[in-house]
């Protein structure tokens, strides 16, 4: 018979869960975010239901909406907005867990980026769009997939729209706000 190790059982069982419990608190990051944006910008942000920001999964497979190749994986997205109704934002299990991998697009969707010579063409300045990670990818990422509410791709529209979310979230954060 084999004798079993309760501390090394607890243990594994504790490992085991924590991926569980670190998506439920990306998640959480998520909501606090859009919440705050939606009651400081009540009309550039959809309505905040409690599947408004779901977990790539097949667990929610039925609310991923969209076509059925957009159901089979995240084609390399860290996240995305649905553009049917009720429009959701989907996010990869792995950022709401390891929060990285992420990078800061403020240069990128800037109205007015700083540009560099990229072969015959000009482009925004890539090496400005710093890899970050921790709570403020999460925040970063709502700012800009709540930003597509009503807005088309990542055009001018979009970009102000972003610009003012992530502004005033990065502001909050500063501030202590964020975390109360």
């Amino acid at each position: 018979m084999m004798k079993i190790d309760k501390n090394k059982t607890k243990e594994y069982i504790t490992q085991k869960q924590l991926p569980i419990m670190e998506k439920e608190n990306g998640l959480e990051i998520c909501y606090r975010t859009a919440n705050l944006l939606k009651e400081q910008f009540p009309n550039e942000i959809m309505k905040i239901t409690p599947t408004t920001i779901i977990e790539h999964s097949v667990k929610n497979s039925r609310l991923l909406g969209g076509k059925k190749g957009r159901r089979g994986g995240m084609s390399g997205c860290q996240a995305y907005y649905t553009i049917e109704k009720p429009h959701r934002i989907v996010v990869k299990q792995q950022v709401l867990i390891s929060q990285e991998h992420c990078w800061c697009g403020a240069n990128h969707y800037s109205v007015d980026p700083i540009m560099q010579k990229y072969g015959h063409s000009i482009v925004p300045k890539r090496s400005l769009n710093t890899p970050i990670r921790g709570n403020f990818a999460l925040v970063e990422l709502m700012c800009h997939e709540l930003a597509h509410h009503r807005t088309k791709g990542h055009a001018k529209g979009f970009k102000i729209k972003y610009k003012r979310h992530l502004d005033y979230m990065v502001n909050k954060i500063i501030s202590g706000e964020f975390y109360q």
